[in-house]
């Protein structure tokens, strides 16, 4: 896989040149508009948890994020925990020695699962969840409250589990750390939710990857609708769905030996988006709409 190896070098080398200054104007326009939105506690977010539900992904430049959000503000309500509207996440997701869920999402198997922990840092809660993939649209999750994210189960964490996993999951190894910061929006009247992921960050034993210039978009809803004010925004924008997982793209990146054909299509994006990002140094933090 030699050129797989030569593209990750190329990539990382295009991520190394990353601007910071770009990225910290985007953060100030993203605070300023999400500033602008009602808010949600998380009891009542909890509500719409949407653990049997149909999503739909999209990768996307960072830069876009601001005109994104706007067009959101008199329909969708923010999650606030404390007095963040941006909230911090870290993740650590298991997977057998050989890779079977990275591979089986490679080769599109249905049903697949990725089984991670995850810590909500700014509220202290800590999960293991398991997502079952049942075929192209539907996602379903269960999970359990935990201590703190750890690198191996418990006898507890087993037996959970067990009701939910077909393999043997004491066959499971921590493959893949990864961090970001997360923005969830909340429409109650077409009942889905939003997340906006950012400031990604991925990690393992011997590497780490930042792409703090990209984003990703999910969009979660109980049946699918594609009246969604925020499908008709990425429209607009020319922004495709894709069949995307962070942890697949964090492991096809950090181990470009292995095969990940089936991604061509979102490297592809994260390139065209890394060439686009790096003409586009100067736009207004705020959109025009809002600073009047």
């Amino acid at each position: 896989m030699n050129g797989g190896r030569t593209m990750l070098t190329s990539q990382r080398t295009v991520e190394s040149f990353w601007l910071p200054s770009l990225f910290s104007q985007t953060m100030t326009a993203i605070e300023h508009i999400t500033a602008l939105y009602p808010a949600v506690t998380l009891n009542e977010m909890d509500e719409y948890a949407l653990l049997d539900r149909i999503d739909t992904k999209y990768l996307v430049r960072v830069d876009d994020l601001p005109e994104l959000l706007s067009a959101l503000t008199g329909s969708h309500a923010i999650l606030e925990t404390g007095s963040s509207r941006i909230s911090e996440y870290r993740t650590l997701y298991f997977d057998t020695p050989t890779l079977n869920f990275y591979f089986d999402h490679h080769n599109g198997k249905r049903p697949r699962y990725k089984i991670r922990m995850r810590e909500y840092q700014n509220t202290q809660d800590a999960f293991l969840e398991i997502k079952e993939k049942v075929h192209d649209l539907r996602t379903i999750k269960n999970r359990m409250p935990i201590a703190s994210i750890r690198q191996s189960f418990t006898s507890e964490m087993h037996t959970f589990l067990e009701q939910f996993y077909p393999g043997d999951s004491s066959t499971l190894r921590p493959i893949l750390w990864n961090n970001f910061k997360r923005i969830t929006l909340l429409n109650t009247g077409y009942c889905e939710r939003i997340t906006i992921d950012l400031g990604l960050k991925f990690f393992n034993d011997s590497d780490t990857l930042q792409l703090s210039h990209l984003a990703v978009i999910e969009l979660k809803q109980k049946d699918l609708s594609r009246d969604s004010i925020i499908l008709q925004a990425l429209k607009s924008k020319g922004y495709q769905p894709l069949s995307l997982s962070k942890y697949c793209t964090g492991v096809a990146f950090l181990n470009p030996e292995i095969k990940h054909n089936r991604f061509k299509q979102n490297f592809l994006q994260f390139r065209a988006s890394t060439k686009r990002i790096h003409k586009n140094v100067n736009f207004s933090p705020v959109p025009a709409s809002l600073s009047h």
